[in-house]
Formats: structure tokens, C-alpha cells, sequence
């Protein structure tokens, strides 16, 4: 299972658009939006949207559950050091937000994936490239 996560450079992010109105996470939880896009055949990517973290993997399901366990290992980080989770991490250009509002969404539980602690987390194949 081959993964790669990338962080694009901090001059190509733009503010984060209103694809929908955003139902506020449950408190004391953060939200995250995640997309995921086919690259190639065999390769998926998915994007975070509130925070742009970036993976890879050679399915849908290794591509997600890379994403989660990215968050979480982050979070985990963060909250040592005091810090709001994902903070380091702006959100994703608005060609993202876009994919994943005319996306189709797929439940986390669908793929044998839990949220980790603290998080409320959603996900939407996007049907074209963003």
C-alpha cells in the first residue's frame, strides 16, 4: 500500500467558499469535508477542504483511511502542544470545494473507516476532476 501525502505551496490557497451551508459540527468537535478525486487509474487522491491535507492511495478506501489516520496523528500533535487541531493546515482552493459540492457522498462507515475522536468528517466522490 503505497501513500503520499503532499502539501501544495501556501501562495496557491484561496479562501475557502460557501459550497453549502455549513451545519456547524457538533461542539466540542471539528469538521472536515474530504474529496476525492480519481488521478489516474488506480490512483485516488483525496483533499481535505477546511483543512487542505493532501493523500493518495491505490483505492478509494487506503486513500481515506490514510486521510483519517493523517488527521488523527495530527490532532493527537496539536493538542500536545496546545494548538487547534489542523491549524497548520489553511483550507483548499475553491476547485475543491466546488468538486465536492457536485460530488456524491459516501459514508466513512461504508468504507470500515471511523471518524477519529473529536471529529466530524464527510466525504463526496467528486464525478470530475477539480
Amino acid at each position: 500500500m503505497e501513500q503520499t501525502i503532499r502539501w501544495a505551496p501556501a501562495h496557491h490557497y484561496t479562501p475557502s467558499p460557501q459550497v453549502e451551508p455549513a451545519a456547524a459540527a457538533s461542539p466540542g468537535h471539528e469538521r472536515l469535508r474530504l474529496v476525492i478525486l480519481q488521478e489516474t487509474p488506480g490512483v485516488w487522491l483525496v483533499r481535505g477542504l477546511e483543512h487542505d491535507v493532501s493523500v493518495e492511495g491505490r483505492s478509494i478506501g487506503t486513500a481515506v483511511r490514510a486521510a483519517v489516520g493523517f488527521v488523527e496523528a495530527h490532532t493527537a500533535f496539536d493538542r500536545r502542544h496546545d494548538l487547534t487541531p489542523l491549524c497548520a493546515f489553511p483550507p483548499s482552493p475553491s476547485r475543491y470545494w466546488d468538486a465536492y459540492g457536485a460530488g456524491s457522498p459516501v459514508a466513512l462507515s461504508q468504507l470500515g473507516i471511523n471518524a477519529p475522536a473529536g471529529w466530524d468528517i464527510c466525504a463526496a466522490v467528486a464525478h470530475r476532476r477539480a
